[in-house]
């Protein structure tokens, strides 16, 4: 899996260093995108739809500031391919978080 920063912080103004930052990686041979969520241990996570030129939202990975975070899909007709890969959009979403956290707490 592959991790790269596609844009900076764009929200300055409202206090949240991560605001506005977007991940992306490729797990099970789609491009995901992982949003911070302003003021939230969690992710919003879409998918790249090449051929529609569009993204699409799967869900959320959730209590990322926690032993035990876990993936919510909203998106009824990627249910069973979000399962099969449910651990590996997890693990990135946390190594995600654990990157951009590192030296935030006092």
């Amino acid at each position: 899996m592959s991790l790269e920063l596609v844009c900076e912080t764009t929200h300055s103004d409202a206090g949240d260093e991560l605001d506005g930052l977007h991940f992306t990686a490729v797990i099970g041979g789609r491009r995901l995108y992982f949003q911070a969520i302003p003021s939230q241990a969690r992710f919003r996570i879409t998918m790249a739809r090449a051929w529609e030129r569009r993204t699409e939202a799967l869900g959320s990975v959730i209590r990322l500031g926690t032993a035990e975070p876990g993936l919510r899909v909203c998106a009824p007709m990627e249910v069973e391919w979000a399962e099969q890969h449910a651990q590996n959009i997890v693990a990135e979403a946390v190594s995600i978080w654990a990157s951009i956290t590192r030296g935030c707490e006092a």
